[in-house]
């Protein structure tokens, strides 16, 4: 599975990257794979904090919940430092929340890294995240780091796109398929399929989607070549 073999080949490149734009690791993803279960004064740290929020939250699952809700709020007011710390805490609460992988993808997203968003948004993604609007966010990144890459592997990580929109195209909430449909457009559209563009943006259309009237446009130019 293509999947499979994206994860061993990136997850060395997720924290060994991301240590180059920061030294911080309360400010990379899972703390940049330090190790905290070796280190007695981290392990003190961590119990602290984790009993401290328990006792907030009345559990570790719920605190979790908090944290992740906090981390989406500083994400939103653009404070992704604090977005990132708050999602490092959830995870060490409970690495299980699905919606800890979904932040972290997205912080990767706006550092415009969008294959270590890839490999977030599976973790998401097998943690239970099945959420149409999510598998179109999902399909969408795979697209961009699909653009990254060459030959076989972007042919592969340009399908897996596609089987995710075909997923997503499925909610029974016209608004998200319309989303699904226009997000697919594009898509096909970087995938150089104007024909099957075209048709997925009829269908976002004709279930009231609205349209990006540049998108629009620059379909029909590539239409008519």
């Amino acid at each position: 599975m293509i999947k499979q073999l994206f994860i061993k080949t990136s997850l060395f490149l997720i924290f060994t990257s991301s240590s180059l734009a920061s030294t911080d690791s309360s400010l990379l993803p899972m703390y940049g794979g330090e190790d905290r279960q070796n280190n007695s004064a981290l392990i003190k740290k961590d119990n602290e904090f984790i009993a401290k929020a328990t006792r907030s939250f009345s559990s570790r699952v719920h605190a979790a919940e908090g944290y992740v809700e906090r981390g989406f709020e500083m994400y939103s007011q653009n404070k992704f430092d604090k977005a990132m710390q708050r999602f490092n805490q959830a995870w060490l609460l409970n690495p299980n929340n699905a919606y800890i992988y979904l932040g972290y993808g997205l912080l990767y997203n706006n550092e415009k890294k969008p294959c270590m968003a890839v490999i977030m948004f599976i973790q998401a993604h097998k943690k239970g995240l099945k959420e149409s609007g999510f598998l179109s966010d999902y399909a969408t990144t795979t697209t961009n780091c699909a653009l990254t890459k060459d030959n076989q592997l972007q042919k592969e990580l340009f399908s897996d796109a596609n089987d995710l929109y075909k997923q997503s195209s499925q909610s029974p909430n016209k608004a998200l398929q319309a989303y699904a449909y226009h997000s697919w457009a594009k898509s096909y559209f970087l995938q150089n399929d104007f024909p099957n563009s075209q048709i997925m943006l009829e269908q976002s259309k004709n279930l009231g989607g609205k349209t990006d009237a540049q998108f629009e446009q620059s379909l029909k130019e590539k239409l008519m070549e």
